[in-house]
């Protein structure tokens, strides 16, 4: 492989998560959920054949654990060794799926030192990642806006979801917050194993209001019902997680930065996954006179706003090509 490729680099997305259909047990399927792939924050890690291994560049140390998992699966544990060197990251713990992106981006420049071609799958497999959501999978392999059917208690295949088209005219503030990183890990996953079939009490009103009213409205880009409808499906989606959270939100700050945005209804605005990051979804201008109006007030609230675009493809190669027609190719590594 060394003598074929002498260089790789891979960008990958960020993503929101508005929140899951059906988050709690009882049922065939669980989970599911709405998300959107977002051009940035993103990763954007270069590879280099080396001697040994290494890594180095902002959030090296949790890159460097990845790898030393990623080295150890097999086949990966014949690739060649390289330095990896992370040129942007994506914020960590604020909810646009850092975690995910960074394992997938450094399986597949495993798997390349390696001399395979892995599907999406296998990226899963080795990684651990997509057990819970395919959001941050789906935003990696296809980018857009995404509808993740669930899991199903007796399948063992890949994540199942649509992809979607989102408007390049709608464009996305993300607002971040001071405060404690929302939840990850090991108490992410308690929470998990906690939740009884009372969890899912709004999914029947989250579902309805998935497909008659928010997917209707983006596919028809009526920017109006599309914002009422997702600033609604992302308050019920937070409701069963209020005891470990403020309310439907991370923290009062965010709840405090989401009332501020809801007087200029209607606008798209929520936290993403578990926050604290807040996004707004407008048209362009409307973005720009809305950050006007409500700069004074998100003094002391806000420490960084990041404006950016969909990501229509998801993970992109050194070539500046898109991994989608690869990573989902029924071939397995």
């Amino acid at each position: 492989m060394g003598a074929k490729v002498l260089r790789l680099r891979i960008q990958t997305p960020s993503r929101l998560h508005f929140g899951l259909l059906l988050p709690g047990p009882g049922e065939r399927r669980r989970y599911g959920g709405l998300g959107l792939a977002l051009a940035e924050p993103r990763f954007v890690i270069e590879a280099r054949p080396a001697e040994t291994w290494g890594v180095s560049g902002p959030d090296a140390d949790r890159a460097k654990r990845c790898l030393d998992h990623l080295r150890h699966q097999s086949p990966l544990a014949r690739a060649l060794p390289m330095h990896i060197h992370l040129v942007e990251t994506i914020p960590a713990h604020v909810g646009l799926g850092s975690g995910t992106q960074l394992a997938c981006a450094l399986a597949w420049l495993v798997a390349r030192a390696a001399d395979l071609q892995p599907a999406l799958k296998d990226l899963l497999r080795w990684t651990g990642r997509g057990t819970r959501s395919a959001i941050g999978a789906a935003a990696f392999a296809s980018g857009g806006f995404i509808v993740d059917l669930g899991k199903h208690e007796a399948t063992t295949q890949g994540p199942t979801f649509l992809r979607l088209d989102f408007p390049h005219d709608w464009h996305v503030a993300l607002l971040l917050p001071d405060g404690p990183p929302g939840l990850h890990g090991p108490p992410e996953n308690a929470v998990f194993s906690q939740l009884s079939v009372e969890a899912n009490r709004l999914s029947e009103r989250l579902c309805r209001l998935t497909m008659l009213q928010l997917l209707p409205a983006l596919v028809e880009h009526c920017y109006e019902d599309f914002a009422a409808a997702l600033s609604e499906y992302n308050r019920l989606a937070g409701e069963c997680f209020r005891p470990w959270q403020s309310g439907s939100y991370h923290s009062d700050a965010v709840a405090r930065i989401i009332a501020i945005w809801q007087q200029f209804s209607p606008v798209a605005v929520g936290q993403s996954s578990w926050g604290p990051a807040v996004f707004v979804i407008a048209p362009p201008e409307r973005l720009r006179e809305l950050l006007a109006r409500t700069q004074r007030q998100m003094d002391g609230l806000v420490r960084k706003t990041i404006i950016t675009t969909v990501s229509s493809s998801g993970a992109r190669t050194d070539e500046g090509r898109s991994l989608d027609a690869v990573l989902q190719s029924p071939e397995s590594a």
